[in-house]
């Protein structure tokens, strides 16, 4: 049976609704699963040990969000303490990770998900886990005085995202990857 960490940090709830139906969708196949929002929750935890670490945050001027890039900080700072950074950063085969965002992309769309989406990242690649799979989910402002964003974006009108099709669409993307990297454990 899998072991899968599921890691996010979540200001106004877009991103923990995500991070449920990952949670969802890995218990469903057979994982056992640890969820943690770093949000309240500062530890360093053994990245090495699970084999799929997933791992979200919301969207903040393309970046994740400041308690993530902190906790990644503190990581990486822990990972190179215990000589886990290698040069050349050798593939580990059996472990992965799959890093998720939710943004609203108001300017740039799409555009505006891809930095937060390689920053997480690069924590796992520094390690030799291979990022198997990178999402970006639209998310709604939250915010009153950010709202009207929500109808005039560059993703058109994102009120109420993410919504059920998004959510079904994560928990059967979650359910395709364990599929496809433990196939004879699901």
């Amino acid at each position: 049976m899998p072991h899968v960490l599921n890691l996010y940090s979540s200001l106004n709830g877009q991103t923990e609704k995500v991070s449920r139906e990952i949670e969802r969708a890995c218990t469903d196949k057979g994982c056992s699963v640890d969820s943690v929002n770093i949000r309240n929750n500062e530890s360093i935890l053994p990245l090495l040990e699970p084999d799929i670490t997933f791992i979200g945050s919301g969207v903040y001027t393309w970046l994740p969000s400041k308690k993530m890039l902190k906790w990644i900080e503190r990581q990486l700072d822990h990972a190179r303490t215990e000589g886990l950074i290698l040069p050349g950063s050798p593939r580990l085969s059996d472990k992965f990770a799959c890093v998720y965002c939710t943004y609203a992309g108001p300017h740039t769309g799409d555009a505006e998900a891809v930095p937060a989406l390689k920053y997480m990242g690069q924590l796992f690649d520094h390690l030799g886990i291979s990022v198997a799979a990178e999402w970006s989910i639209p998310g709604a402002f939250i915010p009153e005085k950010m709202q009207g964003m929500n109808e005039s974006g560059r993703l058109g009108n994102i009120n109420g995202r993410p919504n059920e099709n998004d959510l079904k669409t994560v928990y059967e993307g979650t359910a395709g990857l364990i599929n496809s990297l433990f196939p004879l454990t699901t």
